[in-house]
Order: structure tokens, then sequence, then C-alpha cells
């Protein structure tokens, strides 16, 4: 998520989309390895988000420099979409009780929207449709 210093309207980006030769272009401008990027981006790296966001700006303004994207740091951060809150909620799901009230107020602090952490632990929690029609065929 990119938010304009001059209050421009915030600007969403996912990292999924990026293609090969667009990761190899931030690889070599920032001097780190895409798995690096990944976690980087996942823990709000400066120099990772601003790589992500910058390459993906590119697409719209193919001449946009380097030099010419310097964000202030707080107006670049990351957020979970509903596919990656799903995720997360899965695993989420498997921990230990003790843990999961900690592990639920961090996933609640990345969401894009909070409103979908509480949906996607319900949906985690739940036996998959198979299970419950072959279980109720069976019995």
């Amino acid at each position: 998520m990119y938010r304009p210093d001059d209050d421009g309207e915030e600007q969403h980006f996912d990292m999924r989309s990026v293609r090969t030769s667009e990761a190899q272009i931030v690889e070599r401008t920032t001097d780190m390895k895409w798995g690096e990027i990944k976690l980087g981006v996942r823990d709000d790296e400066p120099t990772a988000l601003r790589g992500i966001v910058w390459v993906l700006m590119k697409r719209g303004q193919p001449s946009l420099r380097w030099s010419e994207f310097d964000p202030p740091v707080d107006s670049l951060t990351s957020r979970f979409d509903a596919r990656e809150v799903a995720s997360y909620a899965a695993e989420i799901v498997k921990l230990p009780e003790g843990q999961r009230a900690q592990a639920v107020a961090e996933l609640k602090a990345y969401a894009l929207d909070e409103a979908l952490v509480e949906g996607a632990l319900k949906d985690a929690a739940e036996p998959p449709k198979e299970t419950v029609e072959t279980s109720a065929a069976s019995g």
C-alpha cells in the first residue's frame, strides 16, 4: 500500500502480480534476492516495499526512475488481502490455544480489512464440506 505524502489517494499494489522480469529489476536495483524482498515486504522493510511499489508504478509511468521514487517511510506499508488472511487464519487455528490470541491480534493489524479476519478464522476452523457430507452419508 502506498499513501503519497501530498494527500494523494491511497494506492494498493498486489505483489503477486510482479512478473519475473520485474522481480529481476527489483533484485538488481535493491541488491536483494527475491526471498529477501518477499520477507522484507511482509516485515515492512522500506527498501523492499519501495522496490515493489516502484516497479509496479513503472507499468503506468515507464520512465519513473528509482531516484525519483523516494517516498517517506511511513507512506509505504504492506497489508494482507483476503487470500493471505485466509492462509494465515488456517495456520492460526492449528496453534495451541494459548498462542492464538496474539496471532489473531497480529493478523488483524496486518489485514487490509480487519473484518476479514474473524470470517477467515471461522472458515478455517470448520471441517471441509466434503468431510461433513461424507460423514452424513456414512451415518
